[in-house]
């Protein structure tokens, strides 16, 4: 029995009731955290599904309508809709520079 539970606690990763940070299978890439104010970017990266059913998802173009580094939020335009992200969210999100 105990050799059993070896095994899977090995298996989880000893990821006991903490969340990985998954990295992104496209490579390095900035983050939606670092993009400039108005500035129009694509996503090439998003792992965090509560964005991606906002249709902050793979391919789309964003606005940065405000990013002012010494708050906690920033303002991104998908679209005809607006919305505040948190500067961590954001920081998951990567993304490269459009050429618009």
């Amino acid at each position: 029995m105990q050799h059993l539970f070896k095994h899977l606690r090995r298996g989880l990763g000893h990821s006991f009731g903490r969340r990985r940070e998954r990295s992104c299978p496209h490579g390095a890439f900035e983050n939606l955290s670092q993009a400039q104010e108005n500035s129009t970017v694509t996503i090439t990266c998003n792992n965090d599904h509560r964005t991606v059913e906002r249709g902050l998802c793979t391919g789309v173009s964003v606005k940065v309508l405000r990013n002012e580094f010494d708050e906690p939020n920033l303002i991104v335009a998908v679209g005809d809709a607006r919305y505040v992200l948190d500067r961590r969210i954001a920081h998951r999100i990567k993304v490269s520079i459009s050429s618009h």
